[in-house]
């Protein structure tokens, strides 16, 4: 059995879950935001619990998972369970729970889900599978859409610490129909106790099977426990993130180049020191320039994370540029909970976890949590506009998950707690998903 520590995500929502019937939301006096937030549903424990982001298919509707709920138990707590959210000719968003998991194909599904071209879903769980003892190491899975909205569940690949253990990232795709991850643990076992974690393909036979590859193993020095999902770049080139390694030990940022033959060739863009960000556990984002974009949840000047940018120079190095110090005890809040959404306009959009106008008990009276845009001034700088407080009646607190862009300018997201307080939510709330046009 490979030691799983908890990532920092995890071990805040267990926080939840073991002080949940001490705690009361508490909210302050309303105020004019600069967005619209509108909640599209309210899980309620069995339909789902703490939900992760959620994506826009093909279809229209909303598609997502959720790390605990559902019909079966693990752990004490529900699987998960995969979800379809569709918007009714009232304008009222209806949930169908399109898989529950049962530990033995996995359980506790973390990152975003990805859609093919059919619209046939494909993700991963934290644990289950038959390794690692009875937590598991985890699996990827496909939800294949047929006809008639007929859904067929299959894992297509159970890790074994080898080629990796316990993901907590989301999938992506390649032109050729490649699927691309991480894992946090796995790998080489010999420099971190239950592996570094490792970066993998997994290829389809275009028989129903598909085979795993593992293109790089960290070791510490290059980094470790790689949290986040992938993004290409137009070359083909992958970029990401680790949790912790590298120079200073507090993450690094990297990009996988192939060179042929099944290498990869690994770099590190950037070390985190703590005093410029610590501990990055979301993806970045590319521009068309090839500036990389992100945010970490802890470092900076306040010690609340940051908004950053990684530009490259003369001489194959790169320039890191903090673009927001967050802080907790500010309106505008600290501890970012998702990566970076960039618009045509050059904005930059995110979440965090605490701050914000309305007061959550549970996250030491700072906060319920914000969304928040940040632009460009023309003197180089950025500025910062939330966007939306949350924690006002029931309408979610502790946003997470990265952003998912919709048409004219929506976007969706979740949150890990709030909304419905009955039966198994007790009185924190089993979580929403949320839409905010800004």
């Amino acid at each position: 059995m490979i030691a799983q520590q908890p990532h920092a995500k995890e071990f805040t929502r267990a926080l939840i879950r073991t002080t949940i019937t001490l705690a009361m939301l508490a909210a302050f006096c309303a105020t004019s935001w600069a967005a619209s937030e509108k909640v599209l549903y309210r899980f309620h424990g069995a339909d789902g619990n703490v939900p992760g982001s959620v994506i826009q298919g093909p279809d229209g509707a909303l598609y997502g998972t959720t790390g605990e709920g559902g019909a079966n138990p693990c752990q004490g707590q529900g699987c998960g369970v995969i979800f379809r959210l569709t918007q009714g000719t009232d304008g009222k968003w209806r949930e169908a729970v399109l898989h529950n998991f049962t530990g033995s194909d996995g359980w506790f599904p973390e990152g975003p889900l990805v859609a093919d071209k059919a619209g046939s879903l494909y993700g991963m769980t934290v644990y289950g599978g038959p390794s690692c003892s009875q937590l598991g190491c985890g699996v990827v899975f496909g939800l294949v859409r047929g006809n008639g909205n007929k859904w067929t569940f299959k894992v297509l690949h159970d890790f074994a610490v080898t080629d990796g253990a316990n993901p907590y990232a989301g999938l992506i795709f390649d032109s050729k129909g490649n699927l691309y991850g991480t894992t946090s643990y796995g790998g080489n076992t010999n420099a971190c106790t239950g592996g570094c974690g490792v970066v993998f393909e997994l290829s389809p036979d275009g028989r129903g099977s598909w085979t795993g590859s593992v293109l790089y193993s960290f070791s510490g020095d290059d980094g470790a426990n790689p949290y986040a999902p992938l993004t290409f770049d137009g070359s083909g080139r992958l970029y990401g993130t680790t949790n912790a390694g590298g120079v200073y030990g507090s993450g690094t940022v990297f990009r996988l180049t192939s060179s042929g033959g099944g290498q990869w060739k690994h770099e590190i863009l950037h070390s985190f020191d703590e005093t410029d960000g610590q501990q990055p556990g979301y993806g970045v984002t590319l521009d068309g320039s090839g500036n990389v974009y992100g945010t970490t949840p802890a470092g900076g000047a306040y010690h609340w994370g940051v908004a950053f940018m990684l530009a490259s120079t003369k001489g194959g190095k790169w320039k890191e540029t903090i673009l927001r110090n967050f802080d907790e005890h500010n309106f505008d809040g600290g501890d970012p909970s998702s990566g970076l959404l960039l618009d045509g306009a050059g904005d930059l959009y995110g979440t965090v976890d605490s701050g914000g106008r309305y007061d959550c008990r549970l996250g030491g009276g700072l906060g319920c949590g914000v969304a928040f845009r940040l632009t460009q001034l023309k003197n180089g700088k950025w500025s910062e506009t939330v966007l939306h407080s949350f924690g006002k009646s029931n309408d979610g607190a502790f946003p997470g998950g990265d952003l998912a862009r919709g048409s004219a300018g929506r976007q969706f997201g979740t949150t890990a707690t709030g909304g419905y307080t009955g039966g198994p939510c007790v009185i924190y709330g089993c979580g929403v998903v949320f839409e905010i046009t800004p």
